[in-house]
């Protein structure tokens, strides 16, 4: 399955097999067509009635509303969870175990994915649902999108098929979705190298990640050295206020490489290179001209063993005009079960004193 960006489409396909859907109680219209049986799901299908815990469908709305009244799921998730914070959770669940519920999650899901997708095969597969509980309701959630994995991929692939549905879109999910993927991935890696998501990406889904990485990177050029000093630990890097009389500072700078960078964030050498051509804070350090290879990264004046120039006040602007949140949107302390961590005091808090905002 290839991933698809949680970014909203505004042209549907015509071709589509079902017009509207019917989530708990949100009405809103597909994009694409799903292959639900022809004989419950034909053409003709303006609305789809879809359970918000289980995702059973009809077309019947007596039958819809006599299931949810007794969803065996409609107190909790299928599956274990293995992240809480702020409201939001993360339920892990095995296509293996929950094989009816896997596919109905993956046909309801085709409804909004451009690409090919798993409906009946999932065994093979683990799904990680993103649940929202309100505190005034604990008893009452909602699943608002998921992402799939490969239980064993050939291709170190950390995610499969990724997707926050419609109306939950333009909220931060899908950066929450894939940075538990990647922490995820990162605690079963022996290597270092965890990988990315499933090739090829979408247009929309390549956007999407493209600025997941950049702020992967962002973060950890600028954290790696200490906190600077006008980052909110919870909020968007705010402007600095200079003064006239501050003396200026010698710039500094830190040499090292794509695959350095790739290694410390768990990132693939070609993801690493599109951030930073991105990020545009980091230049050779070696002569304009060099030798041409097929490498792309070489292509793009990044070599994975060059030597890069890192700019760090490039770094600071770029998060400012992008209002980007120093801290990372998945906590370490979120994990549970076995992927809890072992002593969440190792973290070093880091001080703010210690950081140079220039070249490094």
């Amino acid at each position: 399955m290839a991933p698809s960006d949680p970014v909203s489409r505004t042209e549907p396909s015509t071709d589509r097999n079902v017009k509207h859907v019917v989530l708990g109680d949100l009405l809103f219209p597909t994009w694409y067509q799903s292959i639900y049986p022809e004989d419950l799901v034909n053409k003709d299908t303006d609305r789809l009635y879809v359970c918000r815990w289980c995702f059973r469908y009809s077309c019947d709305v007596h039958a819809y509303a006599q299931h949810t009244q007794l969803c065996q799921h409609r107190t909790t998730p299928p599956g274990t969870k293995v992240y809480d914070h702020g409201g939001y959770s993360v339920w892990e669940l095995d296509g293996e175990c929950h094989k009816l519920y896997a596919q109905n999650l993956s046909l309801f899901a085709k409804l909004f994915l451009d690409h090919k997708s798993v409906f009946f095969d999932v065994v093979s597969f683990l799904y990680y649902l993103l649940v929202f509980t309100d505190p005034n309701d604990p008893e009452n959630y909602y699943v608002l999108g998921f992402f799939s994995k490969e239980k064993l991929s050939w291709d170190a692939n950390n995610l499969a098929c990724i997707l926050v549905f419609p109306p939950y879109q333009h909220k931060q999910l899908g950066k929450l979705l894939m940075g538990v993927s990647y922490k995820i991935s990162s605690w079963e890696s022996d290597s270092g190298l965890i990988g990315g998501p499933e090739r090829p990406l979408s247009e929309m889904g390549h956007r999407s990640y493209t600025r997941f990485w950049q702020e992967r990177i962002a973060r950890y050029l600028l954290l790696q050295t200490g906190k600077p000093k006008e980052a909110e630990a919870s909020g968007s890097v705010p402007l600095k206020q200079k003064s006239p009389k501050a003396p200026k500072r010698k710039h500094t700078h830190e040499l090292m490489t794509v695959q350095d960078i790739g290694l410390a964030t768990g990132m693939l050498t070609e993801d690493v290179v599109t951030a930073l051509q991105g990020l545009g804070a980091v230049e050779p350090a070696t002569p304009a001209k060099k030798r041409r290879t097929k490498d792309s990264s070489a292509e793009a004046g990044l070599g994975a063993d060059e030597p890069l120039l890192v700019r760090k006040s490039k770094i600071l602007e770029w998060a400012k005009s992008h209002h980007m949140a120093l801290q990372d949107p998945v906590r370490d302390e979120g994990f549970l079960g076995k992927w809890a961590p072992v002593d969440s005091t190792e973290e070093s808090e880091v001080d703010s004193d210690d950081v140079d905002e220039d070249d490094g």
